[in-house]
Order: C-alpha cells, then structure tokens, then sequence
C-alpha cells in the first residue's frame, strides 16, 4: 500500500508543478508532511537541498530521496515513476497545442494566469519553510546574504548552497556552537 501511495502522490506533485523543482516544494509539502507524515519540515528542507546540488531534475532527485525514505528502493521506483508519468504526459498534450495554438490569446492568458500562481505557492513555501530553516541570527544573516549575492552576481543555486553549508561549517566550529 505505501507503494501505491508513494506513486499517488508523487503523479499527483508531477500533473500539478508547473514552474520547475522549487514550484514543487509546497505540494510536496502538503503531501510528504501534511498527508501522509512520511518525512519533517526539516526532513524535507535537507532532502530538497541535497536534491539541488546532486546531478538530475530536481523533482525527480527529491522524490528518490522521499521514495527510499518511506519504503526503501522499492519506494524510490513507485516515486520515480510517479513524478516522471504525468510530465510525460502533459508535456505530450503540450507540445501538440504549443504547435498549433501557441499564438492565441487564450493559451498566453492561461500561461500568465499558471506563471502568477507558482509566484504565490513560491512565496508560500519561502514564508513557512523559511521559518524552519532561519533558527538564529547567524542562519538570518547567511540568508540574507546569500539572497543578495545571488541576485547581485547570478550566482549558480549549487555554489550558493556549497557555500552556505561550508560557512555554517567554519562558523560552527570557530564559535562551538554545534546545533543538532
């Protein structure tokens, strides 16, 4: 049965991401946490940040890492399979309309109208996972700088993420202050 749920869920996260691997956070949130239970906030903030920085699409990295949680490798096959079903699809049924009705208004006001709601999921996810992640002044002041010098210097999201793991690191064992 956690198979199946595994393979529900994630075809469910895949027929509804619209925007790449950070739109996906807050229904794997609803699902992963809020549904089924199967992983913590922070759980999932450590998954997703590994997921970012290992090679592959990053629905799929964060499902693997979901999928083996819940239910071993035979979770990971029913969470792989289920994210990657419903894109095939829906991109199959996109390509057709993208060739033949790409130019029409309706089709660009339904792209807007998909591009501002993973602006809201977005904003939702920053707000409550942020909460979790921002545990002191030291974790505030490396957001915030790694924010900015992303936005300053395009930096790649895997340099910044090294990045801030290595410096949590130094600042870590410089003050002593190992949290767990």
């Amino acid at each position: 049965m956690q198979y199946l749920h595994l393979y529900l869920a994630f075809l469910r996260l895949g027929a509804f991401t619209f925007g790449g691997g950070l739109a996906m956070l807050p229904l794997l949130r609803q699902e992963a946490i809020d549904r089924y239970h199967w992983v913590t906030e922070e759980e999932l903030i450590d998954m997703y940040a590994v997921a970012q920085c290992t090679p592959g699409i990053i629905a799929v990295n964060t499902s693997v890492y979901v999928g083996y949680r819940v239910a071993g490798i035979g979770g990971v096959f029913a969470a792989v399979l289920g994210q990657v079903t419903s894109p095939m699809c829906v991109m199959t049924i996109l390509a057709m309309l993208f060739h033949n009705h790409l130019d029409t208004g309706a089709f660009q006001h339904a792209l807007a109208g998909i591009g501002a709601m993973v602006c809201v999921f977005l904003t939702n996810t920053v707000w409550t996972m942020g909460k979790k992640c921002i545990r002191d002044r030291f974790t505030a002041i490396l957001g915030m700088a790694a924010f900015v010098l992303g936005m300053a210097l395009d930096l790649p999201i895997l340099l910044l993420t090294l990045g801030g793991g290595i410096v949590a690191v130094l600042y870590a064992a410089l003050t002593g202050r190992w949290h767990t």
